[in-house]
């Protein structure tokens, strides 16, 4: 995974940068490239101010057919509320291992022969990590029965619909949702492919560990002729994140 220390988004022909655009909003407003170039900056500021403009963000300029697109990583791809004593199966990725053996409701018994306790999962005796293709045994109750299933860790290429997104902010708490501080680096727009690439860099803090972070995050918006996002996807730095909450990685 690539660390970021000096970022930087080159403007060339095609490209529209911040700058260039912030004294001239009126013409701007005329101009669709100027518009979504506009909309990806706000909306990355609403997603560090509070949950209600992040909400208003999705609902407004988000398509319908649009779609999330999360930071691939290897593991079996399912979702599952970390502050939950019971291990639930909360939402199963398209397309990854888990897709193939669990389902939304699926409770963990146990996993590797590790009964699946917040105890065992807060102190690491219970994790799904390790490397590619590594075999997994796993005993899940189910409609009231207990069944075992096995998989292997595979990559997994996350992306969530408009509802999805607008489901998890919903969920979300929402004193705990802004950061601690932000600022918007470069915005920059390619009009030719409708994308726009935000660079912004935030202070946060995490919630279940109780500490800060700080990290550099670019987003890329791709718009459809409408003005609204029908891609999103973000390259941030997630293994500084976790070196600052304590974690390191190791072999």
């Amino acid at each position: 995974m690539k660390v970021f220390k000096n970022l930087s988004i080159t403007a060339a022909a095609l490209l529209l940068t911040l700058p260039a655009i912030s004294g001239h909003h009126e013409e701007g407003a005329k101009d669709p490239m100027m518009k979504n170039v506009m909309t990806a900056k706000k909306w990355v500021e609403a997603g560090y101010t509070s949950k209600d403009k992040a909400m208003k963000m999705v609902k407004k300029y988000m398509a319908e057919d649009g779609y999330n697109y999360g930071s691939r990583f290897i593991g079996f791809g399912f979702y599952y509320d970390p502050n939950s004593e019971d291990r639930l199966v909360d939402g199963v990725i398209e397309g990854s291992p888990a897709a193939k053996v669990l389902k939304v409701g699926d409770k963990f018994v146990s996993v590797n022969g590790v009964q699946a306790t917040k105890e065992n999962w807060d102190n690491g005796k219970l994790t799904f990590g390790g490397a590619p293709g590594g075999k997994v045994e796993v005993e899940v109750l189910r409609n009231g029965k207990t069944i075992k299933r096995s998989f292997k860790r595979g990559m997994v290429n996350p992306k969530s619909t408009k509802s999805q997104v607008l489901d998890n902010i919903n969920d979300a708490v929402a004193e705990d949702w802004p950061a601690i501080d932000y600022k918007i680096i470069e915005v920059a727009g390619n009009p030719k492919e409708k994308v726009v690439y935000v660079w912004s860099w935030n202070k946060s803090m995490n919630t279940l560990y109780n500490k800060e972070a700080e990290s550099n995050v670019v987003t890329r918006f791709r718009f459809n002729d409408d003005g609204q996002v029908v891609a999103l996807s973000n390259l941030s730095e997630e293994l500084l994140v976790q070196n600052q909450l304590g974690f390191r990685l190791t072999r």
